[in-house]
């Protein structure tokens, strides 16, 4: 083997390692994966507990007050369900967004990272979360007292208003996660 051949098979095991080494160093700037079954628990936990913890909660308040519930469960969770602090939303949809709240503030800021949505089939007495297009159904929820009847009459009259109902789900795609799952499936990608 001549001198420059050598010298160029070190060469490039030189650069393959400068590449390893240098990418051991670089972190990714995706968000990290939010465990879909884990938030359906601990949302359909939520619900099941919430008229046992809800205070002053009226019709226009109930989704709020069980978003300000939710997000202390969600970041109360062990093992931790996310490595920084969660904001949870309700949105016009009817949905719940979970979002990485940075200024751990509460308050959806629009630059804020998504982690997911949370929503409620109440037709199939079911949840489902969706992230990036997955979309993962869980089981029943009880359908509470009071407080929790109308915690879902708000959602259910978001999801209205919003397009979102069985009608609009068979006319055509909706942009919901319910729309997606359709009603039987488990877990679903687009």
């Amino acid at each position: 083997m001549t001198r420059s051949a050598i010298g160029g098979k070190l060469t490039a095991i030189a650069l393959f390692s400068s590449m390893v080494l240098a990418g051991c160093g670089v972190q990714s700037t995706a968000e990290p994966r939010v465990d879909l079954d884990r938030v359906m628990s601990i949302a359909g936990e939520t619900m099941n507990s919430f008229d046992a913890r809800a205070s002053d909660v009226n019709e226009e308040n109930a989704m709020d007050e069980f978003s300000v519930l939710l997000g202390y469960d969600l970041n109360d969770a062990q093992p931790p369900l996310y490595d920084g602090y969660i904001g949870v939303v309700p949105q016009e949809d009817g949905s719940l967004l979970g979002f990485n709240d940075a200024d751990s503030d509460s308050v959806y800021d629009g630059g804020e990272n998504e982690l997911f949505k949370v929503e409620v089939d109440t037709e199939n007495n079911r949840l489902l979360a969706s992230s990036e297009g997955v979309v993962q159904e869980g089981g029943g929820f009880s359908m509470g007292g009071l407080f929790m009847g109308m915690m879902l009459g708000n959602m259910l009259s978001r999801q209205r208003s919003a397009g979102v109902n069985p009608a609009s789900r068979k006319a055509g795609p909706a942009p919901s996660a319910r729309s997606r799952a359709g009603s039987g499936s488990h877990s679903v990608g687009k």
